[in-house]
């Protein structure tokens, strides 16, 4: 069947099994299906899917690091070091407003794919103090983990479309920081309007022994940290040692091998969660899919062949590549060979033409159900996709009507 039909077929049986409140790596994985049947793939062409959509790096890192980051989760909450970690940074900072904003945004930081099911019970532990519903807490905890990304150059996505089209980092940085700046500035207000950030701990006040306690309640997020970043160790592994620092974390020196031993047995299993593995696996294969039968580019190809103007095609079309491929390495790769002949050149002009059509793709990749954040996001708070996305489509619209102003000024001076 034509490449058409075969993508609306698989959108068809994505969207009437999210309607129908199917699992979401269930509901991807026989979106693959879908496209792979109507594409006319061979069964050798689905073994090839199968194999390397579950057999490859990013796939089994991914698996280990969800499962390692569901037991870490469980361990801060129930050692009580969420818990202090909420209350010491009130005592620190008026606004929980603020913490609530500030944990995805730092520990986005670490550009792990799936990173934001780490800070998301610390954002609803500090929603559940403002009182904000879970939908508003998915929301909050996805905006603010990649709100940075799109200027942010540790970002692999913009690292590649620097390569790509020549454009140095810091020119991407240049023209995007104000999509950051007004994204944040714009997502705080929007998603904590209505709510009094002033939830202060009774009798809190800066001290060091408050600055003491904070620093013991997020040791194993910073040893995570510091061993990724720093030492550049393979995330699963920086997250094993993250997990036993926070076993032992609050553990009492009298019984310290007993405690521990009741830990590890207590502690270790209840934080495993096989579904949201499976949104993962369903995830990867729907990519790999993509991949295989190559509607990406065939749709592509097709919208650039229509004539529209240049600024209006990097909106849509990088939209819609980025929600459709949730990778957004995977639409820079696609996007920047496409669009290489078609932005004008000079100067600034051409830097802020490849800068829009990169902030395009991220901000479709943000909102992608193919993207694992997203997924994973809603698989914790339990949210429909539906609400999540309508919620977070006016931050969306704000940050790329930003970029197509900037973009146009440019392209006029």
């Amino acid at each position: 069947m034509p490449w058409h039909i075969a993508l609306s077929g698989s959108i068809a049986v994505i969207i009437v099994c999210t309607y129908r409140k199917i699992n979401t790596g269930i509901t991807m994985l026989l979106g693959a299906i879908a496209l792979g049947l109507l594409s006319g793939l061979s069964p050798f062409g689905f073994a090839e899917v199968l194999y390397r959509g579950l057999w490859n790096s990013i796939t089994i890192m991914l698996t280990i690091s969800i499962l390692l980051l569901g037991i870490l989760g469980h361990v801060l909450k129930a050692t009580g070091a969420l818990d202090q970690i909420i209350e010491n940074l009130n005592a620190l900072v008026s606004d929980i407003r603020i913490i609530a904003a500030a944990m995805p945004m730092l520990i986005g930081m670490l550009t792990v794919p799936g990173g934001a099911i780490l800070s998301a019970p610390l954002c609803e532990e500090a929603g559940k103090r403002l009182q904000v519903s879970p939908l508003r807490q998915a929301v909050i905890n996805n905006w603010f983990r990649h709100v940075l990304y799109f200027m942010f150059p540790l970002f692999p996505g913009l690292i590649i479309a620097s390569e790509l089209s020549g454009i140095s980092l810091g020119l991407y940085f240049m023209h995007n920081l104000p999509l950051t700046i007004i994204g944040s500035v714009f997502g705080f207000f929007f998603l904590f309007k209505g709510y009094s950030g002033a939830v202060k701990v009774e009798g809190a006040r800066f001290s060091w022994k408050r600055a003491g306690l904070l620093s013991k309640s997020v040791l194993p997020l910073l040893i995570i940290l510091v061993l990724v970043v720093f030492f550049n160790l393979y995330f699963p592994l920086a997250l094993t040692v993250g997990i036993f620092v926070a076993i032992v974390n609050y553990l009492p020196f009298n019984n310290f091998f007993y405690s521990l031993v009741d830990r590890l047995k207590t502690m270790i299993l209840p934080g495993i969660k096989l579904p949201v593995v499976l949104v993962i696996i369903g995830i990867m294969l729907y990519k790999e899919m993509l991949s295989k039968t190559e509607v990406i580019t065939d749709m592509t190809n097709l919208v650039l062949d229509a004539g529209l103007p240049i600024i209006f095609l990097i909106a849509g079309v990088s939209f819609l590549v980025g929600m459709l491929t949730g990778d957004n390495s995977a639409s820079v790769a696609i996007l920047f060979p496409l669009f290489i002949p078609l932005i004008p050149e000079g100067g600034l002009v051409t830097s802020a033409y490849f800068a829009f059509l990169y902030a395009g793709s991220t901000a479709g990749h943000i909102i992608s159900p193919a993207h694992p954040c997203f997924s994973l996001t809603k698989e914790y708070y339990g949210v429909e996709v539906k609400e999540f996305a309508t919620l977070t489509l006016p931050l969306l619209g704000v940050v790329l009507l930003t970029g197509f102003i900037i973009t146009l000024f440019y392209g006029f001076h």
